[in-house]
């Protein structure tokens, strides 16, 4: 890791001159422009062809190879908080390349080229190039470029020991690949495949839980440390999504589960006059597999309507094949599961059942 880089001499005030500098007021041109190079480093080794100029210009210059085009912008939310004090800062690296190649994903398209925004009140307070190394290895693993970004050193705006991080996805997408929800017919199952744990929503929850000393994050649950269980990085599908179409095609629609849950995720891509019913016994068993059943922790804390509005519950990206097609899928990939099946509607797009 290049976390121990080296430290410009800071030079708040000209001795000499008694002048005041732009670095007394808490920004570090010098200290700013070592980092970027660093960065610019770091990001040569994600360049793909379609880079014409990545991290250095005004701009990145990028070559289309498709009409379409798809961006997402996304965060991490307040998992930055329970990350920097647990130094996970290469996690949640991981973490803001994750929620948005994964929606990129569930357009169906490859995500290509990626920026971040990393806001700071100093660069002392947070170790940015940790957070960068993250980012990388994410996108090596997404197989999209790093092509730029803004480091911000904001004095006054950002309070000390924080980060604010804003991630941008372009990718690219066939028009025949992107999803068809008018093609999901009753019959048709939902496949997923499993989250690491919680992922990168609903961090102000389980906050509130440790503050009010419910949840004890430094206590081993599991075999493991409660806080990397909680803190552990989004998965990326991007791989295992594109060996499945290599092999089946591409699904009549996807959905990533982030924010609002399955619900409120995977009702955007249901058809008027359908339901998607979800089994919950599925999703426990997917759970205690890949994610220590994470989500126990907050059955006695949380109704059961909550728990499935706020958080995956096991699963991070749900696909819909019809049924001849899904049970191939999940015969051939061990991986992948089926986790519901598409009925006529009742009450809700999304019915845990």
């Amino acid at each position: 890791m290049i976390t121990n880089y080296i430290k410009v001499k800071k030079r708040s005030i000209d001795v000499k001159s008694r002048k005041i500098t732009y670095a007394s007021a808490g920004v570090d041109i010098d200290r700013a422009d070592f980092i970027k190079s660093k960065i610019k480093d770091l990001a040569k080794k994600t360049l793909i062809s379609g880079v014409i100029e990545g991290v250095g210009p005004f701009s990145a210059v990028l070559k289309s190879e498709s009409e379409i085009l798809l961006a997402t912008c996304d965060g991490v939310g307040t998992k930055i908080l329970l990350g920097l004090k647990y130094k996970k800062e290469k996690w949640l690296g991981k973490d803001l390349v994750a929620m948005n190649v994964n929606d990129i994903l569930a357009m169906h398209g490859k995500p290509k080229f990626f920026l971040d925004y990393i806001g700071v009140n100093s660069l002392d307070d947070v170790d940015v190039l940790g957070i960068v190394e993250g980012i990388v290895e994410a996108c090596e693993e997404s197989g999209c470029s790093l092509v730029g970004g803004e480091t911000a050193q904001m004095p006054g705006f950002y309070r000390r020991k924080s980060v604010e991080l804003v991630g941008f996805c372009i990718g690219f997408a066939d028009s025949n690949s992107l999803p068809k929800i008018s093609n999901i017919k009753k019959g048709d199952l939902v496949i997923a495949f499993p989250s690491a744990g919680i992922h990168s929503n609903g961090f102000s929850l389980v906050r509130k839980l440790i503050s009010q000393k419910k949840i004890k994050i430094d206590s081993d649950f599991d075999g493991e440390k409660l806080y990397n269980l909680i803190l552990a990085p989004t998965k990326i599908y991007v791989k295992d999504f594109f060996k499945i179409v290599e092999k089946f095609g591409f699904p009549k629609a996807s959905a990533h589960i982030t924010g609002g849950g399955i619900p409120g995720n995977l009702s955007r891509v249901i058809p008027d006059g359908l339901s998607a019913f979800v089994e919950k016994k599925v999703l426990k068993d997917i759970s205690e597999k890949y994610s220590h059943n994470i989500f126990s922790l907050f059955y006695k804390f949380l109704g059961e309507k909550e728990l499935f509005k706020v958080f995956n519950m096991g699963i991070g990206f749900t696909m819909i094949y019809d049924e001849a097609t899904a049970k191939k899928i999940t015969e051939n990939f061990s991986d992948v599961f089926v986790v519901g099946f598409i009925d006529d509607f009742k009450k809700e797009k999304v019915v845990i059942v």
